[in-house]
């Protein structure tokens, strides 16, 4: 099969698109036939090392971690799925990449795709869901929202925001949500009850006080964002550990500090699966490439200010 593999850590230039060995699922896993991938941050993230300390890559490893496909074989345990289902998921990093003609997965971490939803779509949905779900819904390492209160999530317009906005709507919670100028007035297509540009000089103000921050940005703004939260309430970060100084000066303003981990709620996916059936959430898409241009797909989620997620495609 072909596969984008990387064979070390310096970045795009190590990449390879290239023939690799067909995956042979577990007894617990399903062989997928791979239509679509969803491109994210980790995935330039590991190929220039800097997830090394929690992931164990054996090298060459195929990159990518999000699929929508079809099963192609199933393993002697897997009793859910069968051949020929059209499914999405999110792979376990350090087992198969997605980036790939094939890709094996863990049956928990699969569901079968709605019809209404292509596989682009589908492709696009696993690693922002996970973890919009656990920033905005885990009690230990998310807001623990509630219906009725108010958060505001900063860099609302991206992946992850975009599906936070409505997984937080769906919840009952009043939205705010920030943008860059350019994509504030899409962010008002989402229908949320306030739509700040985090660059103008007042938009701390029209904010007002929030109940909870699900920062989904570089944490750049983190001092900022924390002023706006009220006694008892919490900030939540998804771009690494937060430094235990910052946690600190704001436990002593009674603000709850935490770091969201999309892969800590995937014995959860059915119960995404179950929101994203119900179309409780809409996919995003910024832009699709041939899976020969992952190059291309790779250096456009280095930009900032993007709408949406973008997406390798390998069968229309």
């Amino acid at each position: 099969m072909r596969a984008v593999r990387f064979h070390d850590y310096s970045g795009l230039s190590g990449l390879r698109y290239e023939e690799a060995p067909k995956p042979v699922p577990r007894d617990n896993e399903v062989l997928i036939r791979v239509h679509a991938a969803g491109v994210n941050p980790f995935d330039r993230y590991a190929i220039e090392g800097y997830v090394n300390q929690y992931v164990q890559f054996q090298l060459p490893a195929v990159l990518g971690r999000d699929v929508s496909g079809v099963i192609e074989q199933v393993g002697a345990d897997v009793r859910d799925f069968k051949i020929g289902d059209a499914v999405y998921g999110q792979t376990d990093p350090i087992s198969h990449g997605t980036f790939a003609d094939y890709t094996c997965m863990e049956d928990f971490r699969v569901a079968k795709k709605p019809e209404f939803l292509s596989h682009i779509e589908a492709a696009s949905l696993p690693n922002v869901l996970l973890a919009a779900w656990d920033g905005l819904f885990s009690s230990e390492s998310g807001l623990n929202l509630q219906p009725g209160q108010t958060v505001l999530i900063h860099g609302a317009a991206g992946g992850i925001g975009s599906v936070a906005v409505q997984l937080a709507k769906w919840r009952g919670a009043i939205v705010i949500g920030t943008a860059s100028t350019a994509n504030v007035a899409w962010l008002q297509e989402l229908n949320i009850a306030v739509a700040l540009d985090y660059s103008s000089p007042d938009w701390q103000t029209k904010a007002g006080r929030v109940d909870g921050v699900l920062d989904t940005a570089t944490g750049e703004m983190a001092e900022q964002l924390c002023a706006l939260i009220k006694p008892g309430g919490a900030y939540v970060g998804l771009r690494g550990a937060l430094p235990a100084e910052f946690i600190e000066k704001q436990k002593a303003a009674s603000v709850r500090c935490a770091t969201a981990s999309g892969p800590a709620s995937i014995h959860e996916y059915p119960q995404m699966a179950a929101a994203v059936e119900q179309k409780v959430v809409k996919p995003l898409i910024n832009a699709v490439y041939p899976m020969a241009q992952f190059h291309d797909a790779l250096q456009r989620i280095t930009e900032r200010h993007t709408r949406g997620k973008i997406v390798l495609q390998l069968i229309e």
